[in-house]
């Protein structure tokens, strides 16, 4: 048996890929996966599940919202692969959906909306619009699958955003359906139907979707479009654009005789009218909203509520904008005019504003997110009439490639291509389960990374994009974190640390900052103020963890004549291997350094291309490196405490013919496996001579992907051969293997304990596959592993051992 006990994954940085139902449920676009997050689990908010059926970057996500205040149970995605899937709920609690429906628009879809526009629950209109310009409808009838049924063409002009809402109709008949349609021309086109009523044959139709007014005063393009249906069933619609404004519009049925001056002489708001099915609305701009200095990506009505037994609306608005911000306006006083009643957000810094906002299910909470991917969390508090922030949801926005874990097993590291080093910890919870999020971000760099090690409590080294090793050593801050979250501290010496670290302006380089400095130099420094402000009782809030909690930068290690590649780190951490990307022999050695003289100890050449990954055995006896040449090398300790080239495989005659991506070592350092590009994972034995030959113990050839993570599982040793294998796959599965040898025979059975599929495991190439090392926590017969992927995913898996 095997669970996910934790997914961290960051947010699209596009608008609308993130939306918030009245079933408290955040679903959001992650890489081409949509994550369900509910921000009350597990005290603090936890990710529920992956949702993986798109092949390309998911540009929208929606909450199909019902009638009548229920809870939502489907919900819209849109992706560049040219599909839009509607998604069903098998578990809400758990945050189970399927494929329901899928639609095929074949062109990279940026827009979508659903509607219920009947009675019946199961009676869905959808609109899809895509960058060739074709905006299309599609519709569902009860169990019946969906239909196209229409596609507008608009000639060169450009739609960027939709939404569909229903105008009350008369004497009972169903609602018109009414497409709001913001156009490149900064214009906003009302589209309805010819005709919406039930045939003949008993099946509900609707007609075609014409023109009928529009809407003209926005000075850019409208990005954003929400609305609401008021008590008095006006439809009230908010428009957001990029001339930093929003509008406010009414829509209304008319009534007899309307005069354009009301009883007091005064002129009336100016009004547009248009017809559907006999019935005459009339539009009117009821506000003009200015507060943002830049262009507003979302706008979102407070949901409705219920106030005895019935529905009601309240009016509130809630915006956010490129310029950090997000303002909730309300209207004041008889006059209606529209205020700023609250603004957060944050002020200064390096981040580039917010794509998304949203209300919680009672408005109490507020969500935002940002360029970054990063979530942005607030809670009215009625005790001090103030909005707090609060823990909210983070990850990686661009693929993680290497993840190790503390020796204790205390924590994870992960380093990504988003130039980050990310600390990720479980966090206690009152009733014995782990709470797991991100602690810390150690590194906050300029080239993307490639690669990090553990060389021992508290110390780290990291590869990037360039010829450098960096060594990082822990502050204060994260100290104060891990005695918060655990007893076994006992490495740490309080005197010597620094109090935190700083980023000089223009600079790649972590600055100590020590408690023994001038207080001038001190207040100088945000991110040590930040730190200072920390509140240690909750995970940190994203700002705490940019600003606060950077680890001091102690060394850096130049030898190597391209870009970092891979590293690994003897146990005791008295050594660091690491190798460089190379296309000869010359720059494909493995540098060894000493972590006391931080010197070169040893340059080991075995390969002719690039290393692509090192591992030290469990007891620091041998060093094993595999390499794109399809070789790999077996290297071992002499008396001398220098590492000699014990064997190297053959091109010729070895069990590899494609690149050798992986590999890993047995806890008993008896066996180590490697994994290839031709789907091949091989098992050797250590207890090699040096001129033989080597060949395989076993070996296991899966024909559909290429092998790209390896770890063993960290039990203890047996007498007879038998091994817990953890393999990655290119496809982004992960299969879990038990290897035992055949009584009394030459042979060996490789028992699949566990296979997960993408939607468990990673949308796309597995980088990196790590157990945990036993630790207190851990419940008995569990086993959890780590992985992280090139889809930005970082997982833990709990697997139970029978």
């Amino acid at each position: 048996m095997i669970k996910t006990s934790y997914i961290s994954c960051a947010c699209n940085r596009l608008p609308h890929t993130a939306d918030w139902g009245s079933n408290n449920l955040i679903c959001y676009a992650a890489n081409n996966a949509v994550a369900i997050y509910d921000p009350e689990a597990k005290k603090f908010g936890s990710v529920l599940s992956t949702l993986h059926a798109h092949s390309d970057r998911v540009n929208v996500v929606r909450w199909i919202r019902p009638r009548f205040l229920k809870a939502e149970t489907e919900f819209l995605s849109a992706s560049s692969d040219g599909t839009a899937i509607i998604w069903n709920a098998t578990d809400l609690k758990a945050g189970s959906f399927k494929p329901t429906d899928i639609l095929r628009i074949n062109e990279p879809t940026t827009i979508c909306d659903a509607i219920y526009f009947s009675s019946n629950p199961s009676d869905l209109l959808i609109c899809t619009g895509s960058i060739d310009g074709d905006f299309r409808f599609w519709l569902r009838v009860g169990d019946q699958e969906i239909e196209p049924t229409q596609i507008l063409n608009f000639s060169k002009k450009l739609p960027i955003e939709a939404r569909l809402a229903l105008l009350q109709s008369q004497h009972g008949e169903n609602p018109n359906p009414l497409l709001l349609l913001a156009m490149e021309d900064s214009t906003i086109l009302l589209y309805s139907t010819t005709c919406n009523k039930v045939n003949d044959s008993n099946q509900k139709k609707i007609g075609d979707f014409v023109k009928v007014q529009t809407l003209v005063g926005h000075e850019d393009w409208v990005t954003c479009i929400d609305y609401f249906l008021t008590d008095s069933n006006d439809l009230f619609i908010a428009t957001g654009s990029q001339d930093n404004t929003i509008r406010l519009w009414k829509i209304s049925s008319c009534t007899n005789n309307q005069s354009a001056i009301d009883e007091t002489g005064e002129l009336k708001h100016k009004k547009q009218n248009f017809f559907i099915h006999n019935r005459e609305y009339e539009i009117i701009l009821e506000s003009i909203l200015s507060g943002h200095d830049a262009w507003i990506y979302e706008v979102h009505w407070h949901p409705a509520i219920e106030v005895n037994g019935r529905r009601s609306q309240p009016m509130k608005l809630l915006s956010c904008s490129l310029d950090k911000s997000a303002i909730i306006w309300e209207p004041s006083g008889s006059a209606g005019i529209w205020s700023e009643i609250m603004r957060v957000g944050e002020v200064g810094g390096n981040s580039s504003g917010f794509y998304g906002c949203k209300f919680g299910p009672n408005g109490k909470s507020i969500l935002t997110h940002g360029y970054h991917g990063s979530f942005h969390m607030w809670n009215y508090q009625e005790k001090s009439q103030g909005w707090v922030p609060r823990t909210a949801p983070s990850g990686h926005f661009a693929g993680v490639v290497d993840l190790c874990w503390d020796p204790k097993g205390r924590f994870l590291l992960t380093a990504s291509i988003d130039q980050t080093t990310r600390v990720h910890a479980p966090w206690p919870q009152e009733n014995g389960e782990e709470s797991w999020h991100e602690i810390g971000r150690p590194q906050i760099h300029g080239y993307d990374m490639s690669c990090l090690a553990m060389l021992k409590p508290y110390m780290f080294a990291s590869g990037a994009e360039e010829k450098v090793v960096r060594i990082f050593i822990v502050p204060l801050t994260f100290k104060n974190y891990l005695e918060r979250i655990t007893d076994d501290v006992d490495e740490f010496n309080a005197d010597t640390m620094a109090e935190g670290a700083s980023v000089p302006a223009l600079g790649l380089t972590n600055k100590a900052v020590l408690d023994d400095e001038p207080n001038d130099i001190k207040s100088q420094n945000n991110q040590i103020e930040n730190s200072r402000n920390i509140n240690y009782d909750e995970p940190p809030l994203e700002e705490e963890l940019v600003r606060g909690t950077l680890w001091p930068e102690l060394q850096k290690l130049y030898g190597h004549g391209y870009e970092i590649f891979s590293m690994a780190a003897r146990h005791d951490g008295t050594l660091l291997a690491t190798s460089s990307k190379s296309t000869s022999a010359e720059h494909a050695a493995i540098i060894l350094w000493n972590t006391k003289s931080w010197s070169q100890a040893q340059k080991l050449s075995a390969h002719q291309l690039t290393v692509t990954q090192l591992a030290f055995s469990p007891n620091d006896k041998y060093l094993l490196s595999v390499s794109r040449d399809r070789r790999w090398a077996l290297f071992i300790n002499c008396e001398n405490e220098k590492y000699e080239l014990l064997v190297i495989s053959s091109k010729k005659d070895s069990l590899h013919t494609r690149i050798i991506w992986c590999c890993a070592w047995t806890n008993d350092s008896k066996y180590f496996a490697t994994g290839s590009r031709d789907g091949k994972v091989g098992i050797w034995s250590a207890n090699i001579n040096k001129d033989e030959t080597p060949s395989p113990v076993t070996d296991l050839h899966v024909n559909d992907s290429s092998v790209t993570a390896l770890a063993f599982a960290p039990l203890e040793a047996q007498d007879k051969f038998f091994y817990i294998l953890a393999i990655g796959y290119e496809s982004g599965s992960i299969d879990v293997r038990k290897i035992h040898q055949i009584d009394n025979q030459e042979s060996y059975d490789w028992v699949q304990l566990a296979f997960l599929q993408s939607s468990s495991a990673h949308q796309s190439t597995v980088k990196r596959l790590a157990f945990r090392p036993q630790h207190k926590t851990q419940q008995k017969n569990v086993i959890q592993l780590a992985s992280c992927g090139s889809d930005s995913v970082v997982k833990i898996h709990d697997i139970l051992l029978e």
